[in-house]
Parts: C-alpha cells; structure tokens; sequence
C-alpha cells in the first residue's frame, strides 16, 4: 500500500524483453505526449484555434465540466464527469499527510495509520461483494483512500438504496473518524512489517541509494513511506491515534470524484457525508518551516516540507494551487536555501552523500556496488523548480521541452543500435509533485563490462544536443508528433479511463497546472507548434541539457551523479569502479570532440507504388472465397483460396483464412478514438525449441533479436526507426512458451500533411517485411544485443532470491525442460539458427494476425489486411520440421506439454520430505524470505496435461463418484459444454481462492502482507500449474507456507467455496472483463488463437457469452472443478537471503535482531 502499489516504474530498473522498446520506437515519447494532452480532458465552444493564437500571455482555461468548491470545515473538493468506464466512479480522499511530514521519531506513522485507518473501516467493508476496488497508499507527500465502484449496487443485493456513491463517501469519511483499538492497530502493525521485508529488494535499494544522493540535502533522502523497523515496533496506541488527530482533518484533504455521474449531484452527496466532520488542532509538524527557511509546503500543501538544492540559478516561478487557491495566503514562493541551511541539513541528515570536487565546482556522486545487482546503471540529474502551465505561452515552452526531449531520446537509441552497450537509455524532464521538484534526469543501464564506453556514450549524445540542438526535419518531425498524439486525446474527450483521468487531474492540481479539456488542449499544441522556430527549441534544447555540456565547470551543476554496478563480472572479476573514477570517466566524456547531427533521408512509405501494386496482382490472381459452416474452425477447404470464418460477426468483428493459410481478424472499436492495435502470433514460442531446426534458446534469442534489429531492404535501421516514430508507431516482440508475439500501436489517421500513407497501413506493411523471410535484415550487432540482453536477465534471474526459486520449482515441475525455464548461455548460438528459427515459426500458414482499433472505413482495414499478409510468399518446405512447425496452428487439439503431468509433480514432490519444503538460499547483506507453492492444474483454456478436456474429466469423476459406467449417460449441465466454460470459471476459482488465502493467511493469521495464487497462461499448451507466492518475514516463512498449503486443501476438502465467495469473484471478474472491453490490447488478447484449431476453445462464441457463462457458474462447479486442481502432489519451496542460511531453528527475536533494514519500498514515480 505504499506508493508503489500504483504500478509506479522506476527510471532505475532495466527494461525486460518484453517491456523494450521494439524496433527502437520509442516509447518516451509517446509517454511524455500522453501525458502532457491528458493533463486536459470536453470540447468547450468558446475557446477556437484563433482565440488562442490572439495573445501568447492568454491565461489557458480550466476544464468547463470541472467543479471545485470547499465545504465550511474546510474540505477541498473536485468533481469531474468523465464517461468511461460508464456506469462507474471513482472517489479519491487525498490526505496531505505523507512521509516526509513525519517527526523522527515518527518514521513509519503515515503508513501505519493508512493501514488501520481504512483496513478497519467498516464501511469499508459495506462495499465488498460490490463489484467495487478499495485501497490505500502513501507517499512522501501524502496518503491517499480511494473506492473503485459501480453507481449502483447489484440488484441481488439486499441493499435499501442501490446508489453507491453516498456508500463510498461514507467509507472515505470514516478515514477522517476512524476509531483505534489496540487489536487493530496490532494487526496492521504486523502487515507493516511484512511489507517491509516483502519490498526490499535488490531493486529497492537500488532506489535508496539514488534518493540519498538526488535528496541529501532534505528529508526525501530519509523519510521512505515504511519508515524504520525498530520505531515501528515501538509505538503504542496513544502515539498513532495522536498522529491520525494531528493530520487528519477536514481542513487538510482534498476530495477527487471522477466518473459517470452528474457533478451537483455529487456535491450533495460530498455535503451529506462529510458536513458533520469537525477540524482538529493543527499539529506543529505541519508548519512550513524548517530551521529559518521556508518549505515547499508553504507555497502549495500538495508539496512535501522539504527545501532543494536547485541545479539552476534562475528565479524559481510562482506556484498557486489550483483548488485550494483562497487558503494559500502565503505569498513567498520557491526560496533558494542559504548555504548555511544546506550544512544544518546535511549535518542532521546521516544518510547525506558528500559533495566532492569535480572540475573545480562541487557535485555530489555516489557509487552503489552488490553481489545482487547484474548490470550497471548510471543516472544524473538536475533539479529544478515546478514550473506552473497556465498560460499559452507556458505550455508552447513546454512544447519545445518535448519536441527537444523526443529528438534527444530517438539519437540515443539509435547510438545504443550501433553497439550492444546500453539495455536501456533515457533523458527526461517530468514534474514531481512527490517531491516538489522537476527533475532532469540521464538515465541509462548497460553492460557493467564496458561501463565507462557506456556512460561516455550517454554524455557525448546529449552534450551533442545541448551544443547543436535538433535539425529542422527533427523540429518538423517530432512537433507533427506531438500534434498527432494530442489530436488522438481530443477524440476521445471523455473517454479516458477514470483512473487515468482522476491521476492527472491530481497531478495537474498540485503542481498548479490548468486542467483543461482535451479539445482546448490540442488547440493550444497546434498554436504552439505552428508557432515554433528552431531558434527557439534549440534554445529550450540547450537549457535542458546544460548541467552536462559543460559538466562540472559552470553552472547549472547537476543534483546529484549515481552509478549502481555489480560486485563482480560474469566471469568473477571485479568490476573497477569508484566514486573517484565514475568522476574521472565523466571529465574525460566532457572533453571528447562532438558534431552537429547531419540531416535524414526518412521515408514516407516503406513500400512504393509499383511495390503495392504488384502486391495487389498477386492478391487478384487468388481472390476466390469460401466460408466456413461453424464457428468450430476444423473445416477443409481448397487449396490456395480465401477461407472466412463464419461467428465473427457476434463480436462484430471479420476473419479469414487467406490464400497463404495466414489469419487475420478485423474488429473495428471506436473507444480508443483515432488508435489501432495489430498483433502477429505466430504459433510455437519456446516449446518448438526441441528438435535440429529450433534449437535450445534460438527462438528466445531470435525474437529478441527481431526487437533488436529493424532494418528492412531497401531501409537501414534508422530510417525505419523514424519512419515510425513519425507515425507513432509502437512494436514490441515477446516470446513465451506457445508462441511469438509483435505487437504495434499506432494512430490510425494519415499523416497531416497527407504525404504518406495511414498509420494501419503503415503498420502493415511493417507486418508484412517482418514475414516476408527475404525483406527482414538480420544484423549481427543486433544478435550480440540481443544475446547480452538475455544473459543479463538470466543472470538477474538466478541471483535474485524469488527467480531462482521460481526457476528451481519449475525445473523440477517440468522435468527440467529448458522451454520453461530461463534461457540461458546463449554463445552457441549462431545468427543463421535463430534466423532459421524465427524464420520457421513465421511462416504464412503458422501466423495470425489481429487489427483492432477505429477505422473510418472497415472495408478498406480488411482489404489492407489481405493484401499484406495474403500476399506474402508460401511454398511448403521439403524440411519435415519445418513443415511442422507450419502446421501447428491446424493441429486438431492442443500439444500437450510434455511436463508438468501429475506423475510428474508427484514424483518430484516425492522426493521432498512431507514436513519440509525445498529450501533456496541466495546470499544478500539483507535478510528476507519468500515462500512458494507448485502443482499441476488445467490450462487457461480447459485443458488438463494428461486427462484431456477439463469438463470430460469432469463428467467421468461424476460417473465414478455416482457408481455410474462411463458409458452411461450424465446430466451435464449445458454451460459445461460451451467452450468458454472453464475459462470463465477458473477466473472466477482464482478469484475465490485469491480472496481466501487473503482472509486467512493475512487477516487472520498475520503471517503476511500478501499471498498470491495465480494460474499459468498457456491456451495452445495442454494443461498447465498454478503458483502460489506468499511474502513474509524468514521466522514466519514455514507458517505462512504451511497457512498457504493449508487453505488450499480445505478449499478441495471441507472448506468448499460459498455462494457469498462466488458472487463476490464473479463481480469482480465480469466488471474488469466489462472494463477492459474499452481496450485495443484487451481485445488483441480475447481475439489471439480464435482462428487456430490448436486451441479449440478460443472462438467468437466464448467471447460473446463471456459474460452470460459467469452469471451461470455455480458453486458446485467451482467444487467440481478444485478435484482437478491438484492440491495433494504439489512442490514447495521456502527462499531466503543474508549473509548465512537461516535455520529453521532459529527464533523470531534473532530474526528480528537481523532484520532491521528499516525502508519502505518508494518509486521514483516522476520518471513515468
């Protein structure tokens, strides 16, 4: 419940294969666009394209549909209408009581009180079995409640009033009223401590120490939301309730309401609830003062009570809160620290890094070395001032801020394509509210081998843009980017997510920005581009860059330099680094002669007319068509002639099978207004990896050598980078263990200057090149990034305490079968077996392909869709495993795993002693424990490994149970034979279970912050295993395993799920499913494997009936349906890390004594 539970990544942590950026497009960029249009969200008639272009000093106007108001106690409130998803709210009290509002003898209160305060609300509790989410989070600068909810409750529910906002409400005001008991407090007192131990991970301290050195000078370097592990264990009942009575208070929260409800109605509601809610006495922790200097929180509450070190010497801008305007009597704003209060801090701060001489100025650098870390990571940053947007000429400064940020991270993406230094490199400027300050930041992990070329690198390309700034083509590129992503926003006016609007909103208020509709909004990107000079942005380019062009000399200096870097190298050599040579490489960087970036030749279109249209001959010499009797996808039909299922059109969507034997499905979805989604699967993933054509890794390896690479003939890697970027298209390449995934979103509209071609046509002519085995370049310098890649994360895997014991059990549950497991040394690999590779499992017959997204013209996206994929080449191989690997998409029933299998399991498990686990040791200087349980179970869609069918098997444990032969017939129930039955009701079982293990392991018996049961994905592969992961301190590991074994098998025996469990989970699952619906990717995946025969379940039918099957699942299904979750064979493991095994033996106060690293886990949220 800290501030990381809100998916928050930080710029630290490498990108996995999966997260990367593919092709090198890049993603900041459409990050940072996203974000600076979402800002804004309805289209006001007043405010024109000419209004704005009339005075750049024009103030921007606020959102016409946002409501702000204060009630006489003093609550703030802001109420926005926002209309998906429909028939649902959000309600979020934001209370300015965070971390860094804590005494010192308060390190840790905040969190604490968030537990008890909303875990033991009773209301609360009047909202479960809703269909609604609740949580809880707190972060330097506040702590937050919120309610997820439907407008109204389930009809099935005995409920005098079916409104749910007056219910929400109610349970956010118990916060402000909340009623101590010693059993509460200790109950959450014990989760606090689990959390702890469950979030300090390598990871985590990797971000410690980054905020040591970026905020030495203040408390943000201390003050982590946990707190410290001895203070509390310390406190009593009076001390948190005093806390609880200091800050919260009518006067010191703020109030969001965001969704499908009409605004004055809500503010009644919000006067109903909260009115009787009387102010407390002001504690004195919250003044805005420390020592003789005035804090951040005096000029906006939003802000932590910290002061900064700015990196610039400019005069700070004037910060006003947009709700709470009328209480901000303060007119002092940003005040730069004294010299001599910056010593008071340093001295009081233990944790300070020191500042050290570097070119004759004094900068702060710090070097981070542990034996659990794989790769290195550099990062720098300069800290500046929150600089409000309110006007138009603001946000076009802003613009130029983009435009610059964008052009700087596609060349350092291109230079990391050149040589396999960096996994990861980014330079950004985001605003903070967390911690009152914008951050510049350079960050970038790489090869800890090469790690000076590396951190050269980085500072030679963004010292290139702050001396030269970016070419005109780049200033026409990047600002019609921009323009593009804002247009996208503006379509989907009131469309966005709740969640996503209701997070910017708060952003935007307490960083003083106007809120405006997305309309307005893009009106005012359009007057700034069009406006921009490159003058100008490379001005903008120059600013944002000039703690590096000349670092260390003149001002402005940078906030802090860190570098995070493992003990040792692969082959155990020491990695040379210090705090002295970090500074010696960077001088050295700073010296090294550097030139203008030349112009690009980037192309409109990847393919010419004569190209497409000799596409379009091939396409016309096959255009018969047949169509298919069922939606059962096993029928024949002639060779060489298009084949469209039939079903399609219940979900309102178009697939073919085309002359070639590839798929395509069309669905058009208006919801992601002016945004596409294609997806090519292509049959096999890791599981093909077993024979002499598909080698052991090779197509692991090769798919992230597709991500790596991108060139296509005629195009070199460049062009095609830019050709996308000017488009915005995104690709990502994964591959798992039944298939490879390529992934694109994109804008589906033309470019605006109608040079070119549309964004679905685009990205299916990149479709097609990637295919196309004779148009994809494959680069050796991509294979050795790609190769590095892997072996870091490899590594990273068997050194972290949960990967090896992930790795450990699976290699067990399988049989030691390398497809599941990580892949490792990849050095025997050749680039020509992983082009064979991926070449195989490409091939036309073996690929589906999905677009999904709003097109103006259906007819024109599937005749888009045949031509570029119908008209790639196929001629069946004379290589039998080449050909088989064709054909796996029409093999008749799903490939069975070759393990996990029952036998399996229980053999393994056999070998395990009843009374103990398996046991991992990772050595680590902190002490921490994990604990996991194994078994087999179905796949996702209904299939057991051995048994076949999950319903068949079903019906003949009903037969044998009742005395009944299997010839004789059973009473199945109808929904039992539809094909998205067990699909449904293994989500709504992973649902029960999850609530149970929460109830009982946690809530119950305080053993842990969090125990999780999640079943595996596979829908090709036949049968399957779930994992159960339960995080706890090492003296509660056994117990909280044995809780998890426990509650499983009275959940299979004595301890069945209820009626109340059920709907509870088939709320749950049927509103996300209902929520997600609005979603481009969402729908890639319910449509992924329907036009494949090896997954017979996946068809149009079960996606339509998704919801109308879950409704008719009972509990006597879920029962039926736990004999085949195997709770009896199963594997466990209990991991730990220190410095030593920790022995079972050993008690609870040892462990205790050792394990006081006293942090929370904190995100360094900004960067995203």
């Amino acid at each position: 419940s800290t501030s990381a539970k809100k998916a928050r990544v930080s710029c630290h942590q490498p990108k996995s294969p999966a997260s990367s950026v593919s092709l090198a497009i890049i993603a900041m960029m459409m990050i940072a666009t996203m974000m600076m249009a979402m800002f804004f969200v309805v289209v006001p008639p007043a405010w024109s394209l000419q209004t704005l272009q009339a005075s750049s000093a024009l103030k921007l106007p606020s959102h016409p549909d946002l409501l702000r108001g204060t009630l006489p106690n003093g609550l703030n409130y802001a109420v926005l209408k926002n209309a998906s998803p429909n028939g649902r709210f959000e309600a979020h009290l934001e209370v300015f009581a965070g971390s860094a509002d804590e005494t010192d003898d308060q390190q840790g209160m905040a969190h604490l009180v968030e537990h008890v305060v909303y875990m033991g609300s009773k209301k609360r509790e009047r909202l479960f079995g809703t269909g609604s989410q609740t949580n809880a989070y707190t972060d330097f600068h506040h702590t937050v409640f919120y309610a997820c909810c439907p407008n109204e409750a389930p009809s099935t529910l005995n409920f005098l009033s079916r409104a749910m906002l007056p219910r929400a409400l109610d349970a956010l005001c118990e916060v402000l009223c909340a009623q101590f008991t010693s059993s509460r407090v200790e109950k959450e007192r014990a989760a606090v401590l689990s959390e702890l131990s469950m979030v300090n991970t390598i990871e985590y301290r990797v971000e410690c120490q980054i905020l040591r050195a970026l905020h030495s000078e203040n408390a943000l370097a201390r003050r982590l939301p946990i707190g410290l592990e001895e203070q509390i264990r310390s406190w009593n009942l009076d001390q948190v309730q005093s806390f609880h009575a200091s800050h919260y208070r009518p006067d010191n929260c703020l109030l969001y309401v965001v969704g499908d409800l009409e605004p004055r109605a809500v503010v009644d509601a919000i006067s109903d609830a909260f009115s009787n809610v009387g102010g407390g006495k002001k504690h004195s922790s919250l003044l805005p003062t420390t020592g003789t200097t005035t804090t951040l929180k005096s000029q906006s509450r939003h802000f932590p009570p910290v002061v900064h070190s700015w990196s610039s010497l400019a005069k700070p801008p004037v910060v006003s809160s947009l709700v709470d305007d009328e209480k901000d009597d303060l007119q002092s704003r940003h005040r730069h620290l004294e010299e001599e209060d910056h010593h008071q801090q340093d001295e009081k701060n233990k944790l300070a890094i020191p500042a050290t001489k570097f070119g004759g100025k004094m900068v702060r650098s710090h070097v981070f070395q542990h034996e659990l870390l794989q790769t290195f990571s550099f990062h720098l940053f300069a800290k500046r001032p929150i600089e409000p947007i309110t006007s138009l000429e603001q946000h076009r400064l802003y613009v130029m801020r983009r435009v610059a940020l964008a052009a700087l991270q596609v060349r350092l993406n291109v230079m990391a394509r050149n040589e396999p230094l960096f996994s990861f490199v980014e330079f950004n400027y985001l605003d903070s509210a967390r911690e009152a300050c914008a951050v510049c930041s350079l960050d970038m992990t790489a090869d800890a081998g090469r790690w000076e070329d590396a951190v050269c690198a980085a500072l030679r390309e963004t010292r290139r843009m702050g001396r030269y700034g970016i070419t005109k083509s780049e200033l026409e590129r990047f600002g019609a980017a921009l323009v593009t992503d804002s247009e996208q926003l503006a379509a989907m006016g009131d469309q966005l997510a709740h969640s996503d609007q209701v997070t910017h909103l708060m952003e935007s208020v307490a960083c003083s920005h106007t809120f405006m509709d997305a309309a307005t909004a893009h009106a005012a990107t359009v007057t700034a581009v069009e406006s921009l000079t490159l003058d100008e942005v490379n001005d903008v380019a120059r600013d944002l860059c000039a703690h590096v062009l000349d670092l260390g000399v003149a001002e402005p200096l940078p906030s802090a330099i860190v570098a995070c870097a493992p003990a040792k190298l692969r082959d155990g050599s020491l990695v040379d680094i210090s705090n002295e040579k970090l500074l010696t490489v960077a001088d050295r960087a700073k010296k090294e002669p550097i030139a203008p970036e030349p112009e690009l030749v980037v192309p409109k279109t990847l393919m010419d007319q004569d190209a497409i249209k000799a596409l379009e001959a091939k396409i016309a010499s096959s255009s018969a068509t047949t169509t298919t009797k069922t939606t059962t996808k096993t029928t024949t039909t002639e060779e060489k002639k298009k084949e469209v299922l039939a079903g399609g059109e219940r979900v309102g969507a178009w697939a073919a099978k085309l002359q070639n034997g590839a798929r395509v499905i069309v669905k058009p979805l208006k919801h992601e207004a002016q945004r596409g989604a294609v997806r090519i699967t292509a049959a096999g993933g890791r599981s093909v990896e077993n024979g002499a054509l598909c080698k052991a890794g090779s197509v692991a390896l090769g798919a992230r050598t597709l991500q790596e690479g991108g060139a296509f003939s005629p195009w070199t890697r460049e062009q095609v980078e830019l050709f996308c970027v000017d488009r915005l298209i995104m690709v990502e390449v994964t591959c798992e263990e039944e298939a490879m995934y390529v992934d694109f979103q994109f804008p589906t509209p033309p470019p605006r200057d109608g040079d070119g071609c549309g964004g679905l046509e685009a990205a299916l002519q990149i479709v097609h090149k990637i295919l196309d085995p004779d148009a994809f370049l494959w680069e050796a310098d991509a294979l050795g990034r790609a190769r590095l890649g892997l072996a870091q994360q490899h590594e990273t895997t068997s050194r972290s305490m949960e990967g090896a014991a992930q790795e450990k059990l699976l290699e067990l549950f399988t049989g030691n079968d390398h497809r599941f497991l990580s892949p490792g040394d990849s050095n025997d690999l050749t680039l020509e077996d992983v082009k064979t590779a991926v070449t195989a499992t490409l091939q036309a017959p073996n690929v589906e392909v999905t677009i999904v997204g709003d097109f103006d013209d259906f007819d024109d996206a599937k005749r888009l869709a045949e031509l570029y994929v119908g008209s790639v080449d196929y001629e069946p191989s004379n290589e039998p495993e080449l050909l088989g690997i064709a054909g796996l998409a029409d093999a008749e029933e799903p490939e069975a795993v070759p393990s996990p299998s029952p036998a399996a399991a229980a053999a393994a498990a056999a070998e395990q002693s009843q009374e103990e686990p398996l046991r991992i040791h990772v050595e680590d200087s902190d002490r921490r424990a994990v604990a996991y349980i194994v078994g087999a179970a179905p796949n996702k869609g209904g299939f057991l490994s051995k048994e076949g069918p999950l319903v068949d098997a079903v019906v003949r444990n009903v037969q044998e149970t009742s005395g009944k032969s299997q010839k004789t017939d059973v009473n199945v129930p109808k929904r039992w034979r539809h094909p998205v039955f067990a699909t449904v009701a293994l989500a709504l079982l992973q649902e029960v279970i999850n609530r149970r293990l929460f109830s009982v392991v946690r809530e119950k018996k305080q053993l842990t912050y969090d125990a999780n049961f999640q079943l595996a994905d596979h829908e090709r592969l036949q049968g399957g295993w779930y994992l159960v992961s339960v995080t706890a301190s090492p003296g509660n590991a056994d117990a909280a395993l044995e809780a998890c074994q426990d509650t499983l098998r009275g959940l299979a025996r004595n301890q069945p799920p209820t009626r109340d469990n059920l709907d509870s989970a088939r709320r749950v699952v049927v509103n996300r499913h209902l929520a997600d619906l609005t979603s481009n990717k969402y729908w890639c995946d319910l449509l992924t494997g329907v036009s494949f025969d090896s997954s017979p379940n996946k068809c149009f039918d079960a996606i339509a009936d998704y919801v109308n099957v879950a409704e008719q699942v009972t509990v006597n299904d879920l029962v039926s349906i736990l004999k085949f979750i195997d709770t009896e064979h199963t594997i466990s493991c209990v991991a730990t890390s220190g410095n030593e095994e920790i022995d079972k033996t050993t008690t609870q106060q040892q462990l205790e004594e050792h394990d006081n690293h006293g942090y929370s886990h904190v995100s360094l949220g900004r960067r995203r």
